[in-house]
């Protein structure tokens, strides 16, 4: 079972597929997008991610989609119900955190 709080790059590869189904490379490349360069996700760590989460059922392969580089070697993968649940919860969470800590700072 994924902890609360969850690692912050399960989280973060989590949001790179809620807006699209994605390959490593292209959740890596995104991953690194979003966080303005602070968050790389080696091959290794990455495919380790990948693989928990597929195993809690937060995502899944797919077959790639119609129109994607004919390249076996890539592995497409999208968001479950469950995990676009799980992370919606995630955000919830962080987004009440954030503001605790703008309120501590403001005083």
């Amino acid at each position: 079972m994924i902890p609360r709080p969850m690692k912050p790059q399960w989280f973060q590869i989590l949001l790179a597929l809620a807006g699209e189904d994605l390959h490593g490379i292209g959740i890596q490349s995104e991953v690194l997008r979003r966080t303005e360069g602070h968050m790389h996700l080696w091959p290794a760590m990455l495919y380790r991610s990948l693989e928990t989460l597929e195993g809690e059922g937060l995502l899944c392969r797919i077959e790639p989609p119609a129109g994607a580089p004919d390249d076996e070697r890539r592995q497409y993968y999208t968001l479950t119900a469950p995990g676009r649940a799980r992370l919606a919860e995630e955000a919830e969470m962080l987004g009440r955190w954030v503001a605790d800590a703008k309120k501590a700072a403001a005083t």
